[in-house]
């Protein structure tokens, strides 16, 4: 290990200038991503203890490898081809963008090329998801001047633009049995299926699907919904490596029973509670997309207001409009106020502090 960080180091060092330095951020992100270079941050995400930005990011990947794995053993190989597409374009958009700017690569397109792969079902035409990508990328994170200066997870706002630009494409595949698992997607030409995820199913005909579908899986929907077990998991894995928020965490959950709650007092034609939770991307978005240490408030009274925000909204969401999954919407939505709530969660805190005085 030693000589191959010599040999990064001293790539990294003859590229820094001269008619080679255009893959100096490609050598960088390779050093940084294996290695721990003593760099200094001064933007977001802020580590302060020994879990630095290179192990968040991988703690992330580890948590949804299991997830990742699954997916590819049930769909087939297209879930693998379409992140060699998100890690491709996205490394290649970052890249260019970091030596313009003369930046290096962060370790981050990581996290968010698997993402990409995960929100989106696994019939949509690669053509349609490496849109999704450039989009998400150029206009949900370099417009804001890249890693740390975003306000969206890019991610989602590449999927938005599919679902306003291409909504048949965002529709997820019919539930198949083992025996027929989507190894043919590669090559197929279907846009869409009509019957999809549990939440559409119940929406549809009133049916909810077995708790032993929702919870252990597989089940229709989105590639990265395929699990909640799986999602659980990874989820508790990072809330031991103290990557996920738990204000967030818990006040999504917590808003979520509660509205619900309080919405069945006036339907009883509520879905179940386990397929509200379960049923969609509420768990993915929770644990894997809303403790995003960018976009969300940094004060720890905004991160309770934010967590609630987005369960109120999904629930409300599901309830109130003819949106099948709104984990998505709701997220942005929480995204675009974050700094709003963190301004009021200041603003009350010092009100409350001079009432002392």
């Amino acid at each position: 290990m030693k000589f191959i960080r010599k040999f990064l180091d001293k790539i990294t060092e003859k590229t820094t200038s001269g008619p080679a330095r255009f893959i100096n951020p490609l050598f960088e992100a390779v050093n940084t991503a294996l290695f721990d270079p003593d760099i200094p941050v001064d933007r977001s995400p802020y580590i302060r203890d020994a879990l630095n930005a290179k192990r968040y990011v991988f703690s992330v990947v580890i948590a949804l490898t299991p997830v990742l794995m699954m997916s590819t053993w049930y769909y087939g190989y297209k879930v693998l081809l379409m992140l060699l597409l998100a890690y491709g374009i996205g490394g290649f958009i970052e890249a260019l963008f970091a030596y313009f700017r003369k930046e290096t690569i962060s370790e981050g397109f990581l996290v968010t090329g698997l993402l990409f792969v995960l929100i989106f079902p696994v019939t949509i035409p690669l053509g349609v998801f490496a849109v999704a990508v450039v989009f998400g990328i150029i206009f949900g994170k370099e417009v804001f001047g890249g890693v740390g200066h975003n306000v969206f997870n890019p991610a989602l706002v590449g999927r938005l633009f599919v679902f306003l630009s291409w909504p048949r494409a965002v529709s997820p595949p019919v539930y198949l049995k083992p025996t027929e698992r989507l190894f043919e997607y590669a090559s197929s030409t279907i846009d869409a299926v009509s019957q999809a995820s549990p939440l559409a199913l119940f929406k549809g005909t009133g049916v909810s699907s077995s708790f032993s579908t929702l919870f252990l899986g597989p089940k229709p929907g989105c590639i990265g919904e395929i699990s909640s077990l799986l999602i659980i998991a990874g989820g508790i894995y990072l809330i031991l490596m103290r990557v996920v928020n738990l204000r967030i965490l818990i006040s999504i959950l917590t808003a979520v029973v509660l509205t619900h709650f309080i919405l069945s007092l006036f339907n009883t034609s509520m879905m179940p509670l386990s397929l509200q939770i379960t049923g969609g991307g509420l768990l993915l978005g929770a644990f894997f997309m809303s403790s995003d240490p960018v976009t969300s408030p940094r004060s720890n009274s905004g991160k309770y207001i934010y967590g609630a925000f987005i369960g109120t909204g999904v629930v409300i969401f599901r309830h109130f409009t003819p949106l099948i999954e709104s984990m998505m919407f709701s997220i942005l939505l929480g995204n675009a106020f974050s700094p709003l709530m963190d301004e009021a969660a200041i603003h009350f805190r010092k009100k409350k502090e001079s009432s002392y005085e």
